[in-house]
């Protein structure tokens, strides 16, 4: 049987208890990393999408060769969207605000919304409702 003064001593498995206490943090440091980073860019999808939008309607008025509907505008949102939204650009809002109406002088304004859901189980980060608007004067 070993002493007290024997215990205090004994080195084995300080390297498990360790790793025990220092991994979990930073895995949920991590993954904190990871959520913020897909945060960011879902609002950079979001604000991509409506200036890439407001920017068709500008050149595409009711004085032009093609005008655009709201959903030709909404579209367009979809399209540049998609790609970094991926199967989520579904689930955005999009909303187009001709102000007083599609001729040229007026204004489009262009909304849209997202709900964003964390992908890791961390509770800290809820849900967030994504937002970005975007204004233009119809020119054609």
């Amino acid at each position: 049987m070993r002493g007290r003064g024997s215990l205090w001593r004994d080195r084995r498995g300080v390297a498990a208890l360790e790793f025990a206490l220092t991994a979990i943090p930073v895995l949920m440091l991590l993954l904190a990393t990871v959520e913020f980073g897909r945060l960011f860019a879902d609002q950079y999808a979001l604000s991509l999408g409506v200036e890439r939008a407001a920017r068709f309607a500008v050149v595409h008025g009711s004085q032009s060769v093609l005008p655009a509907s709201g959903a030709d505008i909404s579209g367009q949102f979809y399209a540049a969207a998609a790609p970094f939204l991926g199967a989520g650009a579904g689930g955005a809002a999009v909303s187009v605000t001709f102000t007083p109406d599609n001729t040229p002088g007026s204004v489009v304004t262009v909304n849209a919304t997202y709900g964003f859901l964390p992908a890791s189980l961390l509770e800290a980060i809820p849900a967030l409702t994504l937002s970005a608007q975007a204004s233009y004067t119809i020119q054609n």
